[in-house]
């Protein structure tokens, strides 16, 4: 088998869905692959690196998600904005709760800044037209949200041994979404 960053990362992937996050480690990934851990650090130079790309995989988002924004000032009008941002953030937490431990590795990805792609921007583009003057922060809110809720979400599964979450859980956590993109209607009237 040749070792390069898609085998590396097709091991880490199947760690993290028989074990967990706990168990992914440097060693434990170079004891599958059968190769010193130090060739390990020819692709990845830290632990942190390897997550960053882990994390990446579980954001990447194959079906285009958010929708490009026509015009902002119609879509103000009839709160596309606001269906742009629901499917968004309905896709990313779809994402996260995808692999056992996903939103703990994206947040720790993203606090080490170790992400390409950081999750905030598409959720910033698909709020283009919404009212107030800060998206950006609108972003940060729902994308720190998800990230606690579908931890929580993941940290109770663990202790059940659940594999997937369940329906209700996620409409809880999607209602949450709901009432934070009122608050951002609301700025308009303020």
């Amino acid at each position: 088998m040749q070792l390069n960053r898609e085998t590396i990362l097709t091991a880490s992937f199947d760690i993290l869905h028989e074990y967990g996050l706990g168990d992914l480690s440097m060693r434990r990934l170079a004891r599958n692959l059968e190769v010193a851990p130090g060739a390990l650090y020819w692709h990845f130079p830290s632990k942190q690196a390897l997550l960053g790309a882990v994390a990446d995989q579980i954001l990447a988002d194959p079906d285009g998600i958010p929708a490009e924004v026509t015009d902002p000032a119609q879509d103000a009008e009839i709160d596309a904005w606001r269906a742009r941002t629901l499917d968004t953030t309905a896709g990313l937490l779809d994402r996260l709760l995808s692999i056992r431990d996903g939103a703990e590795i994206v947040s720790a990805s993203l606090a080490t800044g170790t992400l390409e792609h950081n999750p905030v921007e598409p959720v910033t583009a698909a709020l283009a037209g919404a009212p107030g003057s800060d998206p950006g922060l609108a972003a940060w809110v729902l994308v720190r949200y998800l990230l606690g809720a579908a931890t929580e979400l993941q940290t109770a599964y663990a202790t059940e041994e659940v594999t997937t979450p369940d329906t209700e859980a996620v409409v809880r956590i999607l209602a949450g979404v709901e009432l934070i993109l009122d608050g951002v209607a609301a700025t308009e009237q303020r």
